[in-house]
């Protein structure tokens, strides 16, 4: 008899609002979110008009409901949708440095609580630490983490104002190396979560080539954010197990069908897709990965083409089951039924290598 699957969700969310930023929702609307009659006024409203709760405003309330509690209580309502001893990589969001007001609890009391809840779930909690070269201190204090608190790598996100190879990282990079923790990084355009000042004199400065960099602001962003920004970090430490994570966004996956990029055309127009693809099949990136955390998951339709992805075996070693919880609850499709449509879509032998075999390799358990 064969043994059960142990699926490990690779990328997951557990972070409230009392991790976000004060002005993450735009005034008028962010001021009155963050009285607590409003919000369950505002909820209460929807239930009531909305009882399929799928609509847009329907979405977004079931987002703000759910960052209403404890991140025990996020972690038990995705638990509910898995198998019992399904693994969660829970990744906080470290939002104190994008320019949108302060938290009300900062990154360290975040990583608190969630060391404290994974000493509740020993066996299918697996914390990440959430990391900004800007934030004092962070290589002393993440690798602490790591090494006496049982956090099994980092988490970057680039859009919210740095490059990846920005040289405070490097000695986290050399220590996760060094010591087997992976990263995980958020690698799809910039949206909603993503820096909102003005560009500092630090951001201008590539990394890379000391190149001062007059650009917009959403263009710095997009660089931060490219695939090909990991390049530098992939070559100088190469084994470093590295997850761009979102294989590239929605967005990319409908420019890559509608668009195709031929060898020969303008690289800047290729999807983010393609060159995550292309980075994959190069062969020159051992330890690089990719997940399908969100991409997958809000548009049913692009698990088609991800099987399509997965029969190349270069892409498919190396492609991670996530969902995004519960930044998902935004998409259109519920948790549950979605993983469960991609389970079967794909059949067990490819939902097999996504979901256990591949996870287990980047996860170094």
């Amino acid at each position: 008899m064969a043994e059960p699957l142990r699926i490990t969700n690779c990328h997951v969310h557990t972070f409230t609002h009392a991790h976000v930023p004060s002005r993450f929702v735009r005034p008028p609307l962010g001021w009155a979110l963050r009285a607590a009659w409003f919000r369950k006024g505002l909820f209460a409203i929807v239930r009531r008009f909305d009882r399929g709760r799928r609509g847009r405003i329907a979405r977004l309330a079931r987002i703000l409901e759910l960052g209403e509690g404890t991140q025990e209580a996020v972690f038990a309502r995705v638990r509910s949708y898995y198998p019992r001893q399904t693994r969660f990589v829970v990744l906080p969001m470290h939002m104190q440095h994008m320019g949108c007001g302060p938290v009300d609890e900062p990154i360290d009391v975040q990583h608190d609580q969630l060391r404290l809840l994974r000493d509740q779930h020993v066996d299918t909690l697996l914390p990440f630490a959430a990391v900004d070269p800007r934030q004092p201190y962070v290589v002393e204090k993440t690798t602490k983490l790591l090494s006496e608190h049982g956090f099994r790598g980092i988490k970057l996100y680039p859009p919210i104002g740095y490059h990846p190879y920005d040289e405070r990282l490097h000695p986290l990079y050399a220590y996760c190396a060094e010591h087997g923790h992976p990263v995980m990084t958020h690698c799809s355009r910039p949206a909603q979560v993503k820096y909102r000042g003005k560009p500092t004199a630090e951001m201008r400065v590539h990394p890379v080539t000391g190149e001062t960099l007059d650009w917009p602001l959403d263009r710095l962003l997009t660089m931060f954010t490219d695939p090909h920004s990991y390049i530098p970090v992939l070559t100088r430490f190469p084994t470093l197990r590295v997850c761009l994570a979102h294989f590239g966004g929605h967005a990319d996956w409908q420019q890559y069908v509608r668009n195709p990029w031929d060898v020969g055309s303008d690289p800047d127009k290729q999807s983010w897709l393609g060159r995550i693809t292309d980075m994959l099949r190069s062969g020159d990136y051992q330890n690089l990965y990719t997940d399908i955390s969100y991409t997958v998951f809000a548009d049913l339709d692009n698990v088609h083409l991800l099987k399509v992805l997965l029969a190349d075996e270069r892409i498919s070693n190396r492609v991670l089951f996530g969902s995004d919880y519960y930044v998902v609850e935004n998409a259109k499709h519920e948790e549950r039924q979605i993983a469960l449509r991609i389970r079967s879509i794909l059949g067990e032998q490819l939902y097999k290598t996504i979901a256990q075999d591949n996870p287990t390799k980047y996860l170094g358990v």
